[in-house]
């Protein structure tokens, strides 16, 4: 049987040919773009979460932004104290503080003595809890420290910080210890 040329093949079958060869075969369901798995992964979302290392020396927090980061907890004056005398880490969601991770370093170790998020940020409070427990494990190994160690008062979301690796390690009347340690 003689070969029938394509526009003839095209015209029976009521396709319309394209140029070149379609190696991908008959679209069944046209679409314009389907993104799998794979390209959500290779293009995630950049956070909106903003952060800033800041020391002692750094202009401190206003008291609305203590306010609002320690809504409902009590914010000592040697709290305060400890706070704007150490290390921290801010978050910001705009122009707008919205999250705080205050440490101190110590033999080989980040101890994180408060960790406070904003409730009513326009961010997610996980996408900014996310954002600081980032900046801390930068801080502990950039610093050489091989264990990161959050007090009862900043650690707040257990189940965050658990599938991040960290590890209960104490339990007394504030609360759980939490510690992640680092490969040497």
């Amino acid at each position: 049987m003689p070969a029938l040329p394509s526009a003839r093949l095209a015209e029976l079958l009521k396709i319309t040919p394209t140029s070149g060869v379609n190696l991908l075969g008959t679209a069944v369901a046209p679409c314009s773009k389907v993104e799998t798995d794979l390209d959500q992964a290779a293009h995630p979302q950049p956070s909106r979460v903003k952060l800033r290392v800041v020391g002692p020396d750094a202009a401190c927090l206003s008291p609305a932004d203590l306010q609002r980061l320690f809504r409902g907890r009590s914010l000592t004056p040697a709290r305060r104290a400890r706070i704007l005398n150490g290390g921290r880490v801010l978050a910001a969601c705009g122009t707008r503080v919205v999250g705080l991770a205050g440490y101190e370093r110590s033999d080989g170790e980040l101890r994180v003595h408060e960790f406070a998020l904003d409730p009513t940020a326009p961010c997610p409070a996980d996408e900014i809890a996310t954002a600081l427990l980032d900046a801390l494990e930068m801080a502990c190994l950039a610093g050489g420290g091989r264990r990161l160690v959050l007090l009862p008062r900043a650690a707040s979301a257990s189940d965050l910080l658990r599938a991040r690796g960290f590890v209960p390690i104490a339990e007394d009347s504030a609360g759980s210890w939490f510690e992640k340690l680092f490969a040497s």
